[in-house]
């Protein structure tokens, strides 16, 4: 093939990613590690204050709620001890400075609390093996297992672990697991990438006196290596299904399996082999049904020599069937090389998820990037990926059964011209995995159905608190003049959808319009209102709103860009459209361009170009309306100082 040519499916991809937009699932996992040791995520620093630590946490979260996620990994066992009340293992060292010390509440009680408000998953994000990361510097506490038990730990240079081929190793292991599923009411038990030690030139694992106590008849110390592993996983996966069987069980090895060059069944890489080097065979859990989820650490660009983003991402999506599979993003490499200097980066990597049926969502390393927010990562995920909630997706081979329907929907025009939802659950259910933990609100304007099928529909989450047998929801995102169309259904834990409600329908009154020029940012409610209307969209404009009127049009002010000839700025064809719609426009001078797409209610549907420097020419950019409803929407060139905007038609 010749080198300047691209293959026909980087190409395809190319063209689907480049401008056209994606269609919102309705469910996709969208989760963020955070991470205690070495005070990477949280706490900021050792020694803080209980109220400094929890606020910490309380920011943390709604940063991740106003960012569309809807999952947290929270690290709570990194070298055998916890971020925990524990009678099995001594409080962390990264809490106060000093291992076995208190701090004054329990962080895991106190994060599960907070994430309910937030409707966030929490999974308890455990390192099985490692002991201690570094012996020469370590202050143990009496009780820690190096202290009470270091005949069963393994050296590896100034790393000790606990000693995979020891049977009570995997006995102790999984009971510290199954201590925290039986007292706190995680969602899942999350293992991360290590398991025998990284190797490392110069040092050996010697594990001579375990292989000849316990081989079990192995004679390749490789393949007993593994079956240690194994043999854990297994356990521990066993244990949760008779405990508590709603309760997931996820891994996040290291991104590689094996490379082609070593198994005809490796993928189309070349680099460490999780396989052979920590003896981590995250295929054999997956074909035995062991995890419920595997979430392998992708950790390279799309651009990446050896190891390829689009070649790691196809072969886990091949290897994974029944259970999900979430790709780790390694999004704290943003700005580290000129493949990862593209603000685009991750969008793509996620649009690119998207193409794979067995893709269930995303995992992203860590919650400090987030924050930083580096190259604008955040502000761009929101407009190009994450513009619409996502719910997580269902495990069927857990549960099928929904919760009952919502029952009493009604609606009421305030007299500030918003509208005021209630609803009524007066069920009392016993089995924790059929308790409705959330209801989700649905709107459609006008004429249009409520597609229940993508995120667009979804107006809002509204959690459901104990105790509680009557619901409310406030919608001030409302237009005068305007009729709205809702339907309300249940979740229970594990995400299966009860029936949707009969729709109830209200206009609200029509009032004189206020034409404004820009859709101001919109003020999410935050978890002590115990909703989450993720929608990152722009707020409705009444000058919008009031252009679908039958008997009066008016389009948004704009400040028209100079033109020197009669050529046109900004084009649409063909206008109406069926589908998809070529958006054109040309600049008359080298400018910083945005291009974004509204429905005729102001909410932003289209991320098209943010923020690109461009130079003078002409541009072609395609829309696609695949999943949107009939009617009119607006493209809005932002070039400079200077905007544009144009109406587009869909009819099917």
């Amino acid at each position: 093939m010749d080198k300047g040519t691209l293959p026909l499916k980087n190409l395809l991809f190319l063209l689907l990613v480049s401008f056209s937009l994606f269609a919102q699932p309705k469910r996709e996992f969208r989760g963020v590690w955070i991470a205690n040791v070495g005070n990477v995520d949280w706490p900021s620093t050792k020694g803080l204050s209980a109220a400094r630590q929890q606020q910490e946490l309380i920011d943390l979260l709604d940063m991740i709620q106003r960012r569309g996620l809807n999952a947290v990994f929270f690290q709570i066992r990194n070298a055998c001890d916890a971020v925990y009340e524990s009678k099995l293992e001594p409080w962390s060292e990264w809490l106060t400075g000093q291992q076995g010390q208190s701090p004054g509440y329990d962080p895991l009680a106190f994060m599960i609390q907070e994430c309910r408000k937030r409707n966030l998953e929490i999974h308890a994000w455990m390192n099985p093996y490692r002991a201690v990361t570094d012996i020469r510097t370590a202050s143990l506490a009496s009780n820690h297992v190096a202290k009470v038990r270091p005949d069963v730990l393994l050296s590896y240079g100034p790393l000790r672990i606990l000693d995979p081929g020891r049977p009570e190793v995997r006995s102790f292991v999984t009971r510290v697991v199954m201590d925290v599923v039986r007292r706190y009411d995680v969602d899942g038990i999350h293992f991360d990438d290590y398991f025998y030690p990284y190797p490392q030139t110069g040092i050996t694992l010697n594990d001579n006196a375990t292989f000849a106590e316990h081989n079990r008849g192995f004679t390749n110390r490789a393949d007993w290596r593994r079956d240690n592993v194994n043999l854990l996983i297994e356990a521990v996966a066993d244990s949760l299904r008779r405990v508590k069987p709603w309760v997931k069980f996820g891994v996040s090895p290291f991104g590689i399996w094996k490379n082609r060059s070593s198994s005809a069944e490796g993928s189309n890489s070349r680099g460490f082999e999780a396989y052979s080097g920590n003896f981590a065979d995250a295929r054999k859990w997956i074909q035995e049904g062991w995890v419920d989820y595997i979430a392998p650490q992708v950790y390279w660009s799309m651009g990446n020599g050896s190891a390829n983003y689009t070649h790691l991402v196809p072969w886990w999506s091949e290897n994974v069937s029944e259970q999900h599979l979430y790709i780790g993003h390694g999004v704290y490499k943003v700005n580290s090389d000129a493949n990862w200097r593209r603000p685009m980066e991750v969008s793509n990597q996620i649009r690119y998820n998207r193409t794979f049926a067995n893709v269930h969502g995303s995992i992203l390393f860590s919650a400090k990037t987030l924050r930083n927010n580096p190259n604008q990562l955040c502000d761009i995920l929101c407009q190009e990926v994450y513009q619409s909630p996502a719910l997580v997706p269902a495990m069927p081979w857990k549960s099928t059964t929904p919760p009952p329907v919502p029952t009493d929907l009604e609606t009421e025009l305030n007299d500030n011209n918003t509208i005021t939802l209630t609803w009524s659950y007066p069920y009392t259910l016993t089995s924790e995995r059929d308790k409705a933990r959330y209801f989700v609100v649905y709107r459609s304007i006008n004429k249009a159905s409520i597609d229940l099928r993508t995120g667009l529909s979804i107006r809002a989450i509204v959690v459901n608190e104990a105790g509680k047998n009557t619901f409310t929801f406030n919608d001030t995102q409302v237009s005068p003049g305007t009729k709205y169309n809702y339907t309300i259904s249940a979740f229970n834990r594990l995400h299966n959808e009860s029936k949707p409600t009969d729709v109830v329908s209200i206009s609200t009154t029509q009032r004189a319009v206020e034409v404004v020029e820009e859709a101001p940012k919109p003020i999410l409610p935050l978890a002590s209102q115990l909703l989450a209307p993720i929608t990152p969209h722009e707020e409705p404009t009444e000058a919008v709103a009031a252009a679908e009127e039958e008997k009066e049009e008016a389009e948004p002010e704009i400040a028209e860009i100079p033109t020197t000839d009669s050529e046109e700025l900004l084009e649409v064809f063909p206008n109406p459209f069926n589908q998809q719609i070529d958006i054109r426009y040309r600049l008359t001078e080298a400018t910083e361009v945005s291009l974004y797409v509204y429905d005729s209610h102001g909410t932003r549907v289209g991320a098209l170009v943010v923020n690109k420097p461009q130079e003078v020419g002409t541009y072609s950019v395609k829309f696609n309306g695949q999943f949107l409803s009939e009617g009119a929407y607006y493209a809005r060139l932002m070039a400079g100082p200077v905007q544009k905007t144009v109406k587009m038609v869909l009819k099917r």
